[in-house]
């Protein structure tokens, strides 16, 4: 990971429609919905939580803040470094369930060449950012004066108080909610899905990109304090940590949508379809 280096800016510098607040209190977390074999899902039991007040922000990190970042900091991403990023390379006309083997580590691709060395983000300085590690979404909250959100923080942001599924209630995700399972088939521009903003107004909280959270991937009930999850690897030993929300891709499965699912992220993996965005400290 590079280091930060440029002074690091406040989170009051930013304007005040950048944050959306949501209120202390509590709200209902995770699901008792079982799997197809009968087994507890990672985000079991449903079970209540009490947050505090925060602020999150109100769109993910775009392709423009991102920019900003680097040419600040000079600092190189971890796909950069590695010289390549994971790439889904199927047909976006097959839209069927099921086709995570066809995710391959492509040469040349990075933030600024998303789906490999010969492409550009020309046109897409308003959609989010994407081939960015945990390590690079720490890095830029180091810099821009923010943190990440934990999943109890985001989970809250998009299903609010009332236990619904997704965030405009419990209705099945259509193209018109967000841009989810190949419907767009590319990331899209931040806000382009009103009906993805959930109960408080945050955009994109589900579908475009799945998003980084702060605290280790671990068994419910939630506690950010609990240890990471630790897997074995040749390389050794790695901590888990989680994304949220879904993103354009999903596996082509509208239900990577629903407000609870959750998914374990090694901190160095970065790919198309999985950005962040930040919580005011």
């Amino acid at each position: 990971m590079t280091e930060v280096t440029a002074e690091a800016m406040s989170a009051e510098a930013y304007p005040a429609d950048y944050w959306v607040t949501i209120p202390g209190g509590p709200f209902i977390m995770g699901t008792d919905e079982l799997r197809d074999d009968g087994k507890p899902r990672s985000a079991a039991p449903e079970h209540r939580v009490d947050l505090a007040e925060f602020r999150i922000a109100k769109s993910p990190v775009t392709v423009r803040e991102f920019r900003e970042f680097v040419e600040a900091t000079g600092y190189v991403t971890t796909a950069e470094q590695s010289g390549k990023s994971w790439v889904w390379i199927g047909d976006p006309a097959v839209i069927v369930p099921d086709q995570d083997y066809l995710w391959k580590e492509i040469d040349g691709a990075s933030w600024r060449t998303p789906r490999g060395a010969d492409s550009t983000l020309e046109g897409k300085d308003d959609h989010p950012v994407t081939h960015v590690s945990y390590f690079d979404c720490v890095a830029y909250c180091d810099w821009s004066g923010t943190r990440l959100p934990n999943e109890a923080e985001w989970e809250k942001a998009a299903r609010g108080t009332d236990g619904r599924l997704y965030p405009w209630g419990n209705e099945e995700p259509t193209g018109e909610h967000c841009n989810h399972s190949m419907g767009v088939g590319d990331t899209s521009p931040v806000g382009a899905f009103p009906k993805a903003a959930g109960p408080y107004g945050v955009e994109d909280i589900v579908g475009n990109v799945w998003e980084v959270m702060s605290n280790g991937f671990h068994r419910y009930p939630f506690d950010e304090s609990k240890p990471r999850r630790v897997i074995k690897t040749r390389a050794g030993t790695i901590e888990l940590g989680a994304i949220r929300g879904g993103s354009f891709y999903n596996n082509c499965d509208p239900r990577g949508c629903l407000a609870w699912v959750r998914i374990y992220n090694l901190p160095d993996y970065s790919c198309y379809d999985m950005g962040f965005r930040v919580c005011a400290r």
